[in-house]
């Protein structure tokens, strides 16, 4: 649950980088601003699906649903390297748009 709302908000904050660096062509205007707004989207998220998955108890009605399906899944290391990639992928990006296109 908590790395999907890590993915979740990686995602969020990389179409905003995007949207705010190439289409409205402006920054943040101070560090401390962006990472407030960059924890209020991951405490958000996290939230959200803190009450979606936990409080609702749909975290245990999925793991019921599919824990078989994963126990005889033969190609768990293929998924899991796909799902941490995506995962990873927003963060990637950030870090190239940051190194490639500096704030100018």
């Amino acid at each position: 649950m908590y790395l999907l709302a890590l993915s979740a908000g990686g995602w969020i904050l990389c179409f905003q980088l995007l949207f705010l660096r190439f289409i409205k062509t402006v920054w943040f205007s101070s560090q401390q601003g962006a990472m407030l707004f960059a924890l209020t989207i991951y405490i958000g998220t996290t939230f959200f699906f803190h009450w979606f998955f936990i409080m609702k108890e749909r975290d245990q009605k999925i793991f019921h649903k599919y824990a078989s399906a994963w126990d005889d899944n033969p190609n768990k290391r293929r998924d899991l390297f796909f799902a941490l990639t995506i995962t990873s992928i927003p963060y990637i990006v950030m870090a190239a748009v940051k190194l490639f296109f500096p704030r100018g």
